[in-house]
């Protein structure tokens, strides 16, 4: 994935002029893509002991899945920034196809 620091800063600007509270905890989905299940699984072995939730695995088409984790926290765009360039490492490190980004949302009650 793309990281640019400059399009998370407007990214967070238009949350909060639609009315996002930043400075509280919010629901941060981050997207790992791999043609082998297994090596999304350590991913995910990686990263629960970081306390990120398996939300998902799909098989997006035939040769690629999808892996959904989340997290519930606060986060800058720096510390987004910062997050995901080290899931692009990750990924790397781990020979996954890559990182596919992330989404947020209110957190589950």
């Amino acid at each position: 994935m793309e990281c640019d620091l400059n399009k998370l800063m407007l990214m967070f600007a238009r949350m909060k002029a639609d009315g996002w509270d930043t400075s509280v905890p919010l629901k941060w989905g981050f997207f790992f893509r791999s043609s082998d299940l297994e090596s999304l699984k350590q991913v995910y072995t990686v990263l629960k002991d970081y306390h990120y939730n398996l939300e998902s695995v799909h098989q997006a088409d035939e040769t690629t899945f999808v892996m959904q984790v989340s997290k519930t926290e606060i986060l800058t765009p720096l510390k987004l920034h910062a997050r995901n360039e080290s899931f692009n490492q990750l990924a790397d490190q781990l020979h996954i196809d890559c990182y596919d980004g992330w989404d947020v949302g209110k957190p589950d009650k």
